[in-house]
């Protein structure tokens, strides 16, 4: 099958790759990676392997690391690269651009120049995870990665727990257990939450049920591997604790105005 695509314009292209399934890749990002004059990468390792693996010649192209230690030197030659006319792709290791990943600065600054941004759209692990999930999808809220410490994890809880919608976040083999048991004490032992490990991999697995119940399964698990993104159903009922309130109010107060404070 020939698809045809017009000619790149100079613009960053924010290429989607492949979360587990090289099949998943787009004809459109094959395209862009295949004629952008500039290549950037969260880890330049793992987009050299998908090069390699759909056949995308290099033609003498150089590709750039750009990740979350990346500053304003990376972004000026991005900027320098947009003033002569060049088109960038840029990749992070697995799925959508800026998703929990690095490229929002570089975003920013190169709209704030002038200069155009295009999305190339394709895998997400939190779209995936959400349209698998069984839980509602209309009102959703991605949150990234908890804290690492656990006073600091159970307040993000205790803050998001509000919110009237699906709760998606992402978490390491290593903190899954901790994680869990937190979000147990917020939400309660019978709060019901889906846990996807590998998406679109050979080994993807759905666990569905109480957290409870599935803490219980993964503390059995003495090996677990993996990247996991977990969705948890939205609070039918919800307490309100007042001193959470008069703290966050207290904060707002300090930079805001007592109108700004209060909305």
């Amino acid at each position: 099958m020939q698809i045809k695509f017009p000619q790149l314009e100079s613009a960053l292209y924010l290429v989607s790759t492949p979360i587990g399934t090289a099949a998943d890749f787009s004809y459109r990002g094959v395209h862009v990676l295949t004629n952008a004059d500039i290549l950037l990468a969260e880890d330049t390792r793992v987009l050299k392997k998908l090069l390699k693996i759909f056949d995308i010649n290099l033609n003498k192209r150089s590709v750039r690391s750009y990740n979350e230690n990346s500053g304003a030197i990376e972004r000026s030659k991005c900027i320098k690269d947009l003033e002569a006319q060049k088109s960038i792709a840029y990749c992070c290791d697995s799925g959508t651009p800026l998703i929990s990943d690095p490229g929002y600065k570089l975003v920013r600054e190169v709209i704030e120049r002038g200069y155009k941004v295009r999305s190339i759209p394709g895998a997400s692990s939190v779209l995936t995870a959400l349209c698998q999930s069984g839980l509602p999808s209309d009102h959703f809220c991605f949150v990234g990665f908890p804290p690492s410490r656990q006073k600091q994890r159970i307040n993000f809880f205790r803050k998001f727990s509000f919110v009237p919608a699906t709760l998606i976040f992402f978490e390491s083999p290593k903190r899954i257990i901790k994680t869990l048991e937190d979000l147990q004490e917020i939400f309660g032992d019978s709060h019901f939450i889906v846990i996807c490990r590998e998406l679109t991999k050979r080994y993807e697995d759905n666990k569905r049920g109480k957290v409870k119940e599935l803490i219980n399964e993964y503390k059995k698990d003495i090996n677990l591997r993996g990247e996991f993104t977990i969705l948890v159903d939205k609070k039918t009922s919800i307490e309100v604790d007042e001193s959470l309130i008069i703290s966050e109010l207290s904060l707002a107060l300090k930079k805001f105005s007592l109108k700004d404070s209060v909305a």
